[in-house]
């Protein structure tokens, strides 16, 4: 599983990443020190939340800026559309009648 590439984290994947105890975690959440989302019994990190609480705390870089800009790349924005792209046929047939406009 690669945890770099997610967007929300558990306790147990938080504290993996950053090396360190997820009661720690569940400790600095209860203080306010780490925001978080409870989610049933446990709790959700977003990853800018989980990197603004890493870098408070005097740590670097979190996550690597390619990381973030070929995720976000990938990710389509709200409301978007997609191009349909045209069928193989569809293309041709329309080729052929403008090759033929062309001709008269």
């Amino acid at each position: 599983m690669a945890l770099v590439n997610k967007t929300t984290f558990t306790l147990a994947e938080a504290a993996a990443l950053l090396s360190c105890h997820p009661e720690t975690l569940r400790r600095a959440v209860r203080d306010g020190e780490l925001r978080a989302a409870k989610l049933g019994r446990g709790y959700r990190i977003s990853r800018p939340d989980l990197e603004a609480f890493w870098k408070a705390g005097g740590g670097g870089e979190l996550f690597s800026k390619t990381e973030e800009t070929e995720e976000e790349a990938r990710e389509e924005k709200p409301g978007a559309r997609r191009k349909k792209k045209k069928s193989g046929a569809a293309s041709v047939q329309l080729s052929l009648l403008q090759s033929e406009s062309k001709e008269d």
